[in-house]
């Protein structure tokens, strides 16, 4: 990788960066290939402990301005756009018609809520069982929409009272019946 085009067009020239900074850059895209939660990737490239913060702890002008972070940070950026979860810059006009407040919540975010797979999540939308919006490349999830598909799915976890009492009933009769099976059981029989 000699260069990187940004998203906003730019060319970074990679030819100062060494074999390690390099690598680092190719482990980034192999993550974002395969499908690695944003977040993640965005960790793992300009996070604490990245090599695109050249060793430190803060960011400063001079980094952020640095070849290997503004590669590193645009992997990370096309992954999030890839996922949904960024909006991609075509759809930046569209900014201003997403809710400001908290009841709207990324795909990530309902799946982490529900307790399920995100790809769940865009199928419970297409069936009509969450409601959604969709922002350019970015769908939202009603908040209060993702609660009550939680509390339905809960609810649907939990069997009723009386079957309940029916399952112990069912099991304490199976562990007697196992019991009077039993060399002790008989024993306690006769």
């Amino acid at each position: 990788m000699k260069s990187h085009r940004l998203l906003d067009g730019r060319r970074v020239d990679l030819v100062e960066c060494n074999a390690r900074q390099k690598a680092f850059l190719a482990d980034l895209q192999k993550m974002a290939r395969q499908d690695v939660s944003y977040f993640e990737v965005y960790r793992a490239a300009i996070g604490p402990g990245s090599p695109a913060l050249h060793g430190r702890d803060r960011i400063d002008r001079r980094v952020v301005e640095s070849p290997l972070y503004l590669v590193a940070r645009d992997i990370a950026t096309r992954a999030g756009i890839r996922q949904g979860l960024v909006l991609a810059p075509e759809h930046e006009n569209e900014r201003p018609t997403a809710p400001r407040d908290a009841s709207m919540i990324s795909v990530a975010q309902t799946a982490d809520v529900i307790g399920i797979t995100r790809a769940a999540i865009y199928k419970a939308i297409e069936k009509g069982a969450l409601e959604a919006i969709r922002i350019g490349n970015v769908t939202v999830v009603s908040r209060a929409s993702a609660d009550a598909y939680r509390q339905r799915r809960e609810s649907l976890d939990r069997p009723e009272p009386r079957a309940r009492a029916r399952q112990m009933s069912h099991r304490s009769e199976t562990r007697r019946q196992r019991h009077a099976d039993s060399p002790v059981g008989r024993a306690a029989v006769s």
